[in-house]
């Protein structure tokens, strides 16, 4: 007899394992299948957004996340160099573990996902996901009603049959998932690949003292990236490779002599532990569902590392389907509302990539066209603006950028909600701890009907609208900070969705703010008024 969920998650890296948290966040059943027995040793992406992080403070992960960073990351410094031993290039500055721009209350973290996805796991699986390492889905079908799929155990080879009302495909850029489904990809294509060799050797004496997250390489033997990855003596070199070139082109002693011409010590020792490698592209599938069938993280898209964007892009894939899908298995919502789901992480994509592709080709020189469509980090992060069925545009607001600065925020529906400190039970606390999964309406100080509004709404529809009246407790100034954000006056109200983003909002009290809630939220989700 056949298994049953609610979901079937295909992959279980960094977007399947995010994908099976937020589902289990939002009470929603599922498998996650992973055919490889364990989590990757392999670093891959080096850390966490703000924005990611921003989620994990939501689900009380920040921490916990923090606590598994990587050695050396709280220097932050990015060194440039000939060899570990040679002349020094350059030094920057790293990924900010705070904001500086106050856009969000978090910052970087800097976690490979070799330690990061444990966390996820471990928080999935607490939260009720059934996740089956060593473990292939081995073919499926769909029809009007679901997903019937045929999962194997890779260690014994036993066979077993689940339905599941829906798939989500996060098994990588090599997606076999998006392959069999026929759906293309476009994008620039492959620039290179990039290999990751782990490996032991005592570097504190050519270290000597200096203090950084990464090391960039660049000699006539080796260019590429030297990180460490514990306390002790296990490293990670990341050289460049020719796009037709693998890893399996290279010996222990190939990877050896890459090391010590990385470190500038000819007779190193030096002990490889392993190695891989992957192409580094700018590739979009040209359709991001099919059917019951949705492609997150990697299947979906995949860019150059530079800018540290293209794993947590895929979180953000996870986080925005997940409520979606929860919404619909509860019978909340139409299933129209997945449509939503391509509609406003395409365009994302597409944006997300080339901002990866301009800050990869920087290292070459970029011509004037290019280098002007450059956006800062912070506007890529948190600067996306949706327009689908999801969100209750404005008049005038359908067309335009996918993103705006969100240092400038606009407020507008379809924007990321800004940041901003609410004062709950007495304690100061950020808008984007307080969005765990669902609904909230924010009012003005003297919006008091609406908290009735939001009330009704929730006993007639069964979805949970939570509701806070900004001026209640907050201080004078963080109510003008509020008001000017979310450009309403000190009766209106915005309505902000699970994943954070405003899904409508009113700038003044209408005459029955119940009546309009309550068709705003139908609306929304397709139900019949």
């Amino acid at each position: 007899m056949a298994e049953r969920t609610d979901v079937l998650i295909v992959g279980g890296s960094m977007v399947g394992l995010a994908q099976a948290l937020f589902l289990a966040q939002q009470g929603i059943r599922s498998i996650l299948v992973e055919r490889h027995t364990h989590i990757s040793a392999h670093p891959r992406a080096q850390a966490a957004s703000p924005r990611t992080m921003e989620l994990m403070r939501a689900l009380g992960l920040e921490q916990k996340v923090r606590a598994r960073e990587n050695p050396h990351a709280q220097y932050g410094d990015i060194l440039q160099v000939e060899s570990l031993t040679g002349r020094e290039l350059g030094r920057f500055d790293g990924p900010f573990r705070h904001d500086p721009n106050e856009v969000s209350t978090t910052g970087w973290t800097l976690i490979g996902q070799d330690r990061f996805e444990p966390v996820l796991r471990a928080k999935a699986e607490e939260l009720g996901a059934d996740i089956r390492f060593a473990t292939e889905m081995v073919s499926y079908e769909q029809d009007a009603d679901g997903v019937t799929a045929v999962l194997r155990d890779v260690r014994g080879g036993e066979e077993t049959e689940v339905e599941a009302a829906y798939l989500v495909a996060a098994d990588g850029f090599r997606s076999t998932v998006r392959d069999g489904l026929g759906i293309g990809t476009h994008g620039q294509g492959v620039f290179g690949r990039q290999m990751n060799v782990i490996f032991h050797a005592a570097l504190d004496p050519y270290v000597a003292e200096r203090r950084f997250f990464l090391c960039f390489v660049s000699n006539d033997r080796v260019k590429g990236v030297l990180g460490r990855l514990d306390d002790g003596d296990r490293w990670v070199l990341a050289p460049s490779l020719p796009p037709e070139e693998t890893h399996a082109a290279y010996s222990e002693e190939d990877c050896v002599a890459m090391v010590r011409a990385a470190v500038g010590v000819p007779d190193l020792d030096v002990a490889v532990e392993s190695s891989t490698s992957w192409e580094v592209a700018a590739r979009i599938a040209d359709r991001f569902r099919s059917g019951r069938v949705f492609l997150a993280g990697d299947a979906a898209h995949v860019m150059p590392p530079t800018g540290g964007f293209g794993g947590n892009m895929g979180v953000q894939d996870a986080h925005n389907l997940a409520w979606k899908l929860a919404a619909v298995l509860r019978g909340q919502a139409d299933p129209a509302l997945l449509d939503t789901y391509e509609e406003e992480r395409v365009p994302v994509a597409e944006f997300t990539v080339e901002q990866g592709v301009i800050r990869y080709l920087q290292r070459s020189g970029l011509d004037e066209e290019v280098a002007a469509r450059h956006r800062p980090e912070t506007t890529v992060l948190f600067g996306h603006v949706y327009r689908s069925g999801g969100v209750l545009a404005e008049s005038g607001g359908e067309d335009g950028p996918p993103v705006e600065d969100p240092t400038q925020p606009s407020g507008r529906p379809g924007a990321r909600a800004p940041h901003v400190e609410l004062r709950v039970g007495g304690v100061d606390t950020p808008l984007h701890d307080l969005l765990r999964g669902g609904w909230w309406l924010l009012a003005g100080p003297d919006a008091g009907l609406w908290e009735r509004a939001a009330a009704q709404v929730s006993r007639l529809t069964g979805l949970v609208v939570d509701f806070h009246r900004v001026g209640g407790e907050e201080p004078v100034e963080t109510v003008e900070g509020f008001l000017k954000k979310y450009g309403i006056t000190t009766g209106g109200a915005v309505l902000v969705r699970p994943d954070g983003f405003v899904a409508w909002r009113a700038a003044g009290q209408p005459a029955d703010p119940a009546v309009e809630l309550s068709a705003v939220v139908h609306r929304l989700l397709g139900r019949p008024a």
